[in-house]
C-alpha cells in the first residue's frame, strides 16, 4: 500500500453529459430560447412539487421549482469558484469579492437596493465562500420573487463594484478575520490548511483580511478594485453558474412563470467559457504525509485530528465508498472504536468528516476527536486503536448487507422523508450541480443516495487508511514542552510546530498492539430501521391534519396532562413525543442545576451508545434541564418512537453511577464553565441578559462554585429523590390515536415509578422579572486575554403584558419594528460604521409571562461605551424614518411580517415545537400566531409611532421608557483604561466624556486623563442655531468652529501632555513619529474617534438619552437599595441577583384557555 501522495494520478472519466436529453425550447411569453431536460429524474415519493430542469443558452445549468406549499419563495446561484483560486498575492480575494455583489449594479446602483427590497418582502440573503464554491442565496415571499430574481440576477450581469464599499466591506472583513481568530475550530482549520503542501491552492488564507488584500495591493502599487473587477472578468461565468428558483405556486408564480423570469433574466449572464475549477494535486504530498502539527489552542479542549489522503471521488457519487468507510469509522454503538475510547476516558466526542461530494479534487477523510486531559496525554494509544479498528473492520471485509443498510436508510431519507424548506432546497440543488460528474437525472438526489454497491472502490477507500498515509494534529492550550510550538501563523498568530511522527505511529507493523478483540467489532444489523413504508399517500380523512389546530387535551390530573396533536405530511408517518417531568429538587437552589446538568450529561452519554442505532435510523432523542424541568423529546419515524422514549426513562430509572464516570463528566462540566468565560463577548450578553430576565435562575459562576462541593454519592442520591414525586406533562404529535397516546403515557409513568405527585405547597414556578422603567447597565470583563472585541447587548422592554390583547398587541409591534430596523440597523452600524461584524436587530418573547423586548447586540472592537452612545443616536434618527414611511410602505410591513407568519410548518419538529412551548409556558396559548396576526392586521402608522415615542425613542423622556444594557469588555479593553468601568467613574462622567476618552485610550493617547477630556469637552458646546451646519460647532466664548478645528485643538492638547508628562517624570518619553501618528488619527476624519468627538460636543442638546452631558437629578430608586446612578441617571448593576430581587415579579402564568380534558375517565377502549 503506498500513500496517495506516492501514487500517480489517475485521471477521472469525462464529465457527465449535459447536452444529449435537452430540448431546445422557448419561454412562452418572451419566446425567449433555452434547452429543456427530457429525462426522468430522481425525486422523492409523492413530491407534491414540480420541477423543470434548464440550460440557458450561455450554459448556466438551471433548476425550477414550483412549491405548492410554501409562502416564501427561495433561489441560490452557485459559482465553481472559491478560495482555492485566489491570486497568491491577494488571499481573500474570492471572499471579498461575495461581500461586494452585493454592493449595487448598473440596473439598481444603490448598495442596499436589494436588502432594502427583500425586506420590505418578509425576505433576507446571505452568502458563503468555500474553497471551490461560491454560493449566494435569499428568500423572499412569493410576491416578491420576480423583482428580487431581476435585482438578484445583475449581480452576475454587470455589478459595479463601488471603490467606496471595497473599502467598507474590506473593514468588514477585518471584523469577520477578528472573529474568526478567536474561534478555536477556524484556527485549527486554518492550521490544518496553512501546513499542507507549500503553494497548494488549499494552503492559501481562505478568508482573507485588510493586510492580505488592501496592504498587499498598496504594497504593489494596484487597486484593488480593479484586481477585484479581473477576478470576476475571469472566474464569474456563466458556465460555471448552477442556479435553483423555488417558487410558491399558492400566491406566486407557476412554473411556466418560473422559467420565463429565469431564461430572461440570466441569460445575459456572459459565458466566459471558463474551465470549471478542478486541483489535481493532493494538499497532503509525500513530505507532509507522517508528520505531526502541534498548535496552541485559546480554550481548554484538547483536539486530537487525523487527516487521511484520499483519492478524487466525485465521479463516483453513485457508489460513494468514502461514505461507506465514515459511516463505519463514525459509527458509536456497542462495539465502535468511539465507544471504546469513551469507555477507557480517553475522548468526549468524535466525529468524522469528508471533503463534500461536489469537489473536483484529491478528498480528505478527518477523524477528530474531543479528547480528555487522560487521553491527549496518551494520543499514540488513542492512535493505535484507530488503528487496530481499522485492522478490525478490513479482516472482516467488505460487508454488503451492511451497505444495503446505510442505501436503506438514504432511501428512507430522501424518498420519505420530511419536505426540505425552500431555502435548503435551493443551496443543496445549486451546489451539488458544481459536481461535473453528476448525471442529469440526480439534480435533486445528487449525493443524497447511494445508488449502487462497488465493492472493489470500498477496498480501494480502506486501504488507503493505513499508517502511511496520514497526518496528526494536535491541539491544546498547553504542551509539556514549549519548545513543540517553535513557528507563528502569519495570520492568525497561532502558535505551533511540524514534526516528523515516530515510527511506531506510521508503521503498521510497529504500531502498540492491542488486545482489543473483546471491544472493537464490526457493527450488528440496525433494529430501528422502518420496515413499514406506505405505499401510498396516507389518507387525510383517518386523521384531522390541519396543523393550525390546536392540540387535544386527552388527560389531566394532579400528576400528569396528555396532549395529541395530528400531523400528516408524507409516505413515512412521522410523530414525536415531547414530555417534561417537573421536580422540585432542581431550580430551587444552583446545586440543583448543577446536579441535573450532571444526570442530563451522563444520561446523553449513555444513550449516545445505546441509541446511536436509533438515531442513524432518524429517531432524534434529545434530553435536557429547562429551569425545574427534564424535558425529553423523541422524534422521527413513528413506529419505534414508543420504544426509544422507553429505552431513556429506564435508563434514568435505573442509572447506577460509577465514580470514574462522574469524574469524567465532573471534568467536563468544570472545563464548560470556564469556557463560557471566554467565549464569545456576544454569546456572554446575551447570557447575562437571560440571567437578569427571570428567578430563580443561576449564573455560571454559581454553577462553577458548586462543582466543586459535589460528590458521586451526592448525584447518586439526586437520582434517586428527584423522581419520586414528579408532573408530568406529555405531548404525541402524529398519526396516533387516543388509546395508543394513552398507552404511551401508562408505559411512561411506570417506567419513572414516581411516589406521589408534587404536593401543592411545594409547587413553585421560574417567575419573569416585571424591571422597573429606567435605564440599567451592567458591565462585564472577559477572562479571555487573547480576544479583543467588546460586545453590547441592548434590550428595550416594553410595558409588563397584562391579559387580554394588549400583550399580542406590544408583541405585533415589536416585530414590526424589528422587521423594519433590522436592515437599516445592520446598513448603519456594521456597514457604514464598521463598529463590528457582528450587528443584530431582533424582537425577543420572554417566556413566564414576562414582558417583550428589542433586542440590539454589537460585537467588535469599539469600545462598549461608544457602541452604546452609536445605538442611542441610531435610535434618535430612525424616528425620522419612521415618521417620513409612507403607508404603502407601511402596509408592505405588515403583510411582510404576517405572510412570514403564516408559513406552515413542514417538518415535524417545528409543528411540535409550536405547541409545545406554549405547553412549557404554562399559558396554554395555541391560538397565538392568529392573534398575533390579528393584531398586526389592525395596526395603523399612528399606533406604530406611538409606540415608538412612548417605549423606544431615547429622546421621548417617557416614564415608561426600560432598557437593560449589558456590555461585555475585553480584558485587553479594560486594562487600556482600568477604572473606567467603576460606578463611581459613571457617577462623576457624562457618557460622551467617557467614550471619547476610551476612544482616545485605544489609539495610544493614555497620557490624556479623563479629566483632561473632561475640561476639553466643558469649554465646547455645538450650535443653538438651527441654520448653521451640523459640522459647526460653537466655543462657549463665541467663535465658530468647526469639528475639525476641534479636532486639531485636541491633537494638540494631547501633544502638549505628553510633553507636560515627559518633563514631570524626567523621562524622553514617546517619540515624535509616535506622537505624530496618534495626532494623525486624532485630524483623520473618517475615525471613529472623530464622531465620538462629536457626539461629545453635541451632547449638552440632549435631555433623556444617554448622550447627554447635562446631569440627572440623582434620586433613590423606587424599589432598588444597591443601585448607583451614573451621570445622566442610568442604574448601574453591580449585583445581578440582589438586582432582582429588588424588582417586583410578574405575575405566573395562568392559561388562556379552559383545560377541560376529553376524557373524566379511561375510556373503555383502555
Amino acid at each position: 500500500m503506498c500513500p496517495i501522495g506516492k501514487q500517480q494520478s489517475v485521471p477521472p472519466p469525462e464529465p457527465a453529459d449535459w447536452q444529449e436529453l435537452f430540448d431546445e425550447q422557448q419561454t412562452i411569453e418572451s419566446h425567449a430560447p433555452y434547452y429543456n431536460y427530457t429525462g426522468n429524474i430522481v425525486l422523492p415519493v409523492g413530491d407534491k412539487r414540480k420541477y423543470r430542469l434548464l440550460r440557458l443558452p450561455n450554459n448556466m445549468r438551471v433548476v425550477c421549482i414550483s412549491d405548492p406549499d410554501v409562502k416564501q419563495s427561495a433561489v441560490s446561484l452557485a459559482v465553481n469558484v472559491g478560495s482555492c483560486a485566489d491570486p497568491p498575492e491577494f488571499q481573500g480575494m474570492a471572499h471579498a469579492l461575495e461581500h461586494l455583489l452585493f454592493m449595487g449594479t448598473a440596473k439598481y446602483p444603490d448598495a442596499r437596493d436589494f436588502e432594502t427590497y427583500l425586506t420590505s418582502h418578509g425576505g433576507y440573503t446571505n452568502a458563503s465562500t468555500t474553497s471551490m464554491i461560491t454560493y449566494y442565496r435569499f428568500a423572499v415571499n412569493n410576491r416578491g420573487l420576480a423583482g428580487a430574481l431581476d435585482r438578484f440576477a445583475q449581480f452576475f450581469i454587470a455589478p459595479l463594484l463601488d471603490a467606496d464599499c471595497v473599502s467598507r466591506e474590506l473593514k468588514a472583513i477585518e471584523s469577520e478575520f477578528r472573529s474568526d481568530v478567536q474561534n478555536d475550530a477556524q484556527r485549527r482549520s486554518h492550521i490544518m490548511r496553512a501546513t499542507c503542501c507549500s503553494g497548494h491552492p488549499y494552503s492559501q488564507f481562505m478568508g482573507g483580511n485588510y493586510a492580505s488584500l488592501q496592504t498587499s495591493a498598496e504594497q504593489m502599487g494596484v487597486q484593488l478594485r480593479d484586481r477585484m473587477a479581473e477576478f470576476f472578468a475571469t472566474h464569474y461565468s456563466a458556465d460555471v453558474m448552477s442556479l435553483v428558483v423555488v417558487g410558491g405556486s399558492q400566491d406566486g408564480a407557476a412554473l411556466d412563470e418560473l422559467v420565463e423570469w429565469s431564461v430572461n433574466m440570466f441569460s445575459p449572464v456572459l459565458d466566459r467559457n471558463v474551465v470549471r475549477m478542478a486541483i489535481p494535486s493532493h494538499p497532503l504530498c509525500e513530505q507532509k504525509l507522517g508528520t505531526v502539527v502541534r498548535y496552541q489552542t485559546l480554550g481548554n479542549a484538547h483536539d486530537i485530528t487525523l487527516a487521511f489522503a484520499l483519492p478524487h471521488t466525485s465521479h463516483l457519487y453513485c457508489s460513494a465508498p468514502d461514505q461507506y468507510v465514515k459511516e463505519l469509522l463514525a459509527y458509536g454503538g456497542s462495539g465502535s472504536l468511539q465507544a471504546c475510547l469513551k469507555q477507557l476516558g480517553w475522548i468526549a466526542s468524535m466525529s468524522v468528516k469528508s471533503s463534500p461530494p461536489n469537489i473536483n479534487s484529491p478528498r480528505l477523510l478527518k477523524i477528530t476527536f474531543g479528547a480528555t486531559p487522560a487521553g491527549f496525554m496518551q494520543y499514540n494509544k488513542l492512535v493505535a486503536y484507530v488503528f487496530a479498528y481499522l485492522r478490525a473492520i478490513r479482516a472482516q471485509g467488505v460487508q454488503e448487507w451492511y451497505f444495503r443498510e446505510l442505501q436503506a436508510m438514504t432511501q428512507m431519507a430522501f424518498f420519505y422523508g420530511e419536505p426540505m424548506y425552500p431555502i435548503t432546497v435551493a443551496v443543496d440543488i445549486a451546489c451539488q450541480m458544481c459536481n461535473v460528474y453528476l448525471s442529469p437525472e440526480h439534480v435533486v438526489s445528487g449525493a443524497q443516495l447511494l445508488y449502487e454497491f462497488d465493492r472493489d472502490q470500498i477496498e480501494a477507500i480502506l486501504a488507503q487508511l493505513h499508517p502511511e498515509n496520514y497526518r496528526l494534529f494536535l491541539g491544546a492550550r498547553e504542551f509539556p514542552d514549549p519548545a513543540c510550538l517553535s513557528n507563528v501563523d502569519p495570520h492568525f498568530g497561532v502558535r505551533f510546530g511540524e514534526a516528523k511522527l515516530p515510527s511506531e505511529l506510521t508503521s503498521e507493523t510497529k504500531l502498540v498492539t492491542l488486545d482489543c478483540a473483546n471491544q472493537l467489532y464490526f457493527p450488528k444489523p440496525n433494529k430501528y430501521i422502518t420496515q413499514h413504508i406506505a405505499t401510498s399517500e396516507p389518507s387525510n380523512t383517518a386523521f384531522d391534519c390541519d396543523v393550525r389546530q390546536a392540540p387535544l387535551l386527552l388527560e389531566r390530573n394532579r400528576q400528569f396532562e396528555l396532549w395529541t396533536r395530528q400531523f400528516s405530511h408524507g409516505a413515512l408517518p412521522r410523530g414525536s413525543i415531547n414530555m417534561f417531568v417537573e421536580t422540585m429538587a432542581v431550580h430551587t437552589t444552583s446545586r440543583g442545576q448543577v446536579l441535573g446538568e450532571l444526570l442530563v450529561r451522563i444520561l446523553n452519554d449513555r444513550l449516545a451508545k445505546e441509541l446511536y442505532a436509533a438515531e442513524k435510523a432518524g429517531i432524534k432523542h434529545k434530553l435536557s434541564f429547562s429551569e425545574h424541568r427534564l424535558c425529553i423529546s423523541v422524534i422521527g419515524v413513528q413506529e419505534k418512537l414508543a420504544l426509544v422514549l422507553l429505552e431513556v426513562l429506564k435508563e434514568l430509572r435505573n442509572l447506577v453511577i460509577t465514580k470514574d464516570e462522574f469524574t469524567l463528566h465532573l471534568d467536563q462540566a468544570r472545563r464548560a464553565a470556564e469556557y463560557m468565560q471566554i467565549s464569545s463577548p456576544r454569546l456572554q450578553a446575551g447570557w447575562q441578559q437571560y440571567y437578569l430576565r427571570a428567578t430563580p435562575r443561576w449564573h455560571h459562576l454559581d454553577w462553577a462554585a458548586e462543582l466543586n462541593n459535589v460528590a458521586v454519592a451526592d448525584l447518586q442520591d439526586f437520582v434517586s429523590e428527584a423522581f419520586s414525586q414528579v408532573y408530568v406533562a406529555m405531548l404525541v404529535v402524529g398519526q396516533v390515536s387516543d388509546r395508543k397516546a394513552m398507552c404511551i403515557l401508562d408505559q411512561s409513568l411506570a417506567a419513572l415509578a414516581p411516589h406521589s405527585p408534587i404536593p401543592s405547597v411545594l409547587y413553585s414556578q421560574v417567575r419573569a422579572v416585571s424591571i422597573c422603567p429606567g435605564t440599567y447597565i451592567q458591565r462585564i470583563i472577559t477572562d479571555n486575554k487573547v480576544n479583543s472585541d467588546n460586545s453590547i447587548n441592548y434590550t428595550i422592554y416594553a410595558p409588563t403584558p397584562t391579559r387580554g390583547t394588549g400583550d399580542y398587541r406590544s408583541k405585533a409591534l415589536l416585530s414590526l419594528i424589528a422587521h423594519i430596523m433590522a436592515i437599516p440597523f445592520f446598513d448603519q452600524l456594521r456597514t457604514q460604521e464598521q463598529l463590528g461584524y457582528m450587528v443584530n436587530c431582533s424582537w425577543l418573547t420572554v417566556n413566564s409571562g414576562g414582558a417583550s423586548g428589542l433586542q440590539l447586540c454589537i460585537q467588535g472592537s469599539s469600545n462598549p461605551e461608544y457602541m452604546c452612545l452609536r445605538v442611542e443616536k441610531f435610535l434618535i434618527d430612525f424616528s425620522a424614518r419612521l415618521e417620513s414611511m409612507s403607508e404603502r410602505e407601511f402596509q408592505a410591513n405588515i403583510a411582510a411580517r404576517v405572510t412570514a407568519n403564516l408559513e406552515l410548518p413542514r417538518k415535524i419538529v417545528k409543528a411540535t415545537n409550536q405547541v409545545w412551548q406554549r405547553i412549557l409556558d404554562g399559558n396554554y396559548d395555541f391560538e397565538y400566531t392568529r392573534e398575533l396576526n390579528a393584531q398586526l392586521e389592525s395596526l395603523t402608522r399612528t399606533d406604530m409611532l406611538a409606540f415608538w415615542h412612548m417605549y423606544v425613542n431615547p429622546l421621548c423622556a417617557s416614564a415608561e421608557l426600560t432598557r437593560v444594557v449589558v456590555q461585555v469588555w475585553s480584558a485587553a479593553a479594560a486594562d487600556l483604561a482600568p477604572g473606567m468601568q467603576s460606578a463611581e467613574v459613571m457617577a462623576e462622567y457624562p457618557l460622551p466624556t467617557i467614550a471619547l476618552h476610551l476612544c482616545l485610550t485605544q489609539i495610544g493617547a493614555d497620557e490624556l486623563l479623563l479629566s483632561d477630556v473632561g475640561r476639553f469637552v466643558a469649554t465646547s458646546g455645538m450650535p443653538s442655531d438651527p441654520n448653521l451646519d451640523s459640522d459647526v460647532v460653537i466655543d462657549v466664548d463665541g467663535p465658530r468652529l468647526t469639528v475639525a478645528e476641534y479636532q486639531r485643538r485636541l491633537a494638540a492638547l494631547y501633544k502638549a501632555v505628553v510633553l507636560e508628562t515627559a518633563a514631570a517624570e524626567q523621562m524622553l518619553g514617546k517619540p515624535s513619529a509616535e506622537v505624530e501618528r496618534i495626532c494623525a488619527l486624532i485630524t483623520d476624519d473618517q475615525a471613529q474617534l472623530c464622531t465620538a468627538l462629536q457626539m461629545a460636543l453635541e451632547s449638552d442638546q440632549f435631555t433623556s438619552s444617554m448622550l447627554t452631558s447635562q446631569p440627572a437629578i440623582l434620586c433613590g430608586h423606587t424599589t432598588a437599595t444597591t443601585l448607583m446612578q451614573t451621570f445622566a441617571g442610568a442604574w448601574i448593576i453591580s449585583d445581578y441577583l440582589a438586582f432582582k430581587r429588588e424588582q417586583p415579579l410578574c405575575a405566573p402564568a395562568i392559561p388562556v384557555i379552559q383545560l377541560q380534558p376529553k376524557y373524566s375517565s379511561r375510556p373503555s377502549i383502555l
